[in-house]
C-alpha cells in the first residue's frame, strides 16, 4: 500500500511536472504571431521616421526664415539710417547754401560716402533677394 501510494504521488508529481511544461510551451508566440509583431514594429517605425523626416524639415525651413527675417531687419534698418543720415547732412548742406554760407568740402564728400554705402546696402538687400 505504502508503495501504491508513493508510486501514484511520483505519478502524480511526474504529470505535473508534464503539464507544466506544456503549459509553458504553449505561451511562446508561434513564428506567425513573431513575423506580425515585427510587420507592425516596422510599420510604426516607418511611421515615426516619417514624422522625423517631416519635423526635421519643418525646423530646417523656420531656420531659414528666423535667419531671413533677421536679415532683412538688418538691412532695412541699416538703409532707414544711411537714408536718414543723407537727408540730415543735406538739410544742413542746404540750409548752410540758404544763408549765403560757404559749404566746405568735406560735407559734400560726406554725403557722397553716405550716398556710396547707401548704394551697397540696396545691393546687398537685392543680392539676398536673389538667394
Amino acid at each position: 500500500m505504502k508503495r501504491t501510494l508513493l508510486v501514484t504521488i511520483m505519478l502524480l508529481f511526474a504529470g505535473i511536472l508534464v503539464y507544466a511544461q506544456q503549459a509553458g510551451a504553449s505561451s511562446l508566440p508561434t513564428s506567425a504571431q513573431t513575423k506580425q509583431s515585427a510587420q507592425q514594429s516596422v510599420t510604426e517605425a516607418k511611421t515615426n521616421s516619417s514624422q522625423f523626416e517631416s519635423t526635421l524639415n519643418d525646423i530646417k525651413t523656420r531656420i531659414t526664415s528666423n535667419s531671413d527675417a533677421a536679415k532683412y531687419k538688418r538691412l532695412k534698418l541699416q538703409i532707414d539710417q544711411l537714408e536718414a543720415k543723407i537727408n540730415n547732412a543735406q538739410g544742413q548742406v542746404q540750409a548752410e547754401i540758404n544763408q549765403g554760407r560757404n559749404v566746405s568740402p568735406t560735407m559734400v564728400e560726406q554725403i557722397q560716402q553716405l550716398i556710396d554705402q547707401h548704394k551697397a546696402a540696396i545691393a546687398e538687400m537685392e543680392t539676398f533677394l536673389a538667394q
